[in-house]
């Protein structure tokens, strides 16, 4: 079985391990603690899978391809969110307003697909999840800053983690937050 996961590749006449093993120990990961905390769906698998993909893409090519709007579009059909409509769309204007005008005033900071997937995120978890996952893909991008001392970052990665993160526990920590901060 293990076999069927390990890819070797040539690079400079060596035989190296592509990163194919560990990014599917990753996904089984994330589908595990996933089912951990929330109960098996199919909605679930492909929410998770959806996430996996879209940071995984990101990641390698810090590049989101104008096709990732149909899986995104299957995403709010079956992906059913429990949030109210009126909380959803102000949540997607108030994040489209905010770094679309971060787009427009430095246009080297923030990528389209950053603003896109803010917007979209912001729709899909509404006001309270979705400042959990924009903390905590702050958080994550300022200690990949740090740790990879570069200042090109796949933001879109990081946001990744943080809705996934916001769905699982999001009014969690959300109200966790309020009352420690109150």
């Amino acid at each position: 079985m293990m076999q069927i996961l390990y890819k070797l590749q040539i690079v400079n006449n060596k035989f190296t391990l592509s990163l194919y093993t560990e990014s599917m120990k990753t996904l089984f990961l994330m589908l595990i603690i996933t089912f951990l905390i929330k109960p098996f769906q199919l909605s679930t698998v492909y929410f998770v899978l959806f996430l996996y993909f879209l940071a995984k893409k990101d990641y390698e090519t810090m590049y989101i391809e104008k096709y990732w709007i149909f899986p995104s579009i299957l995403l709010l059909f079956f992906c059913s969110s429990y949030v109210p409509l009126l909380n959803r769309v102000s949540t997607s204007l108030v994040f489209l307003f905010v770094s679309g005008t971060i787009k427009l005033i430095k246009s080297d900071w923030i990528g389209s697909a950053d603003v896109c997937y803010l917007v979209f995120f912001g729709f899909y978890l509404g006001i309270e999840r979705m400042l959990v996952a924009l903390y905590i893909s702050v958080l994550l991008g300022i200690l990949w800053i740090l740790y990879k001392k570069k200042h090109i970052l796949p933001y879109v990665s990081c946001l990744a983690i943080g809705v996934w993160i916001a769905v699982l526990k999001g009014y969690t920590i959300f109200y966790f937050l309020m009352n420690l901060f109150s």
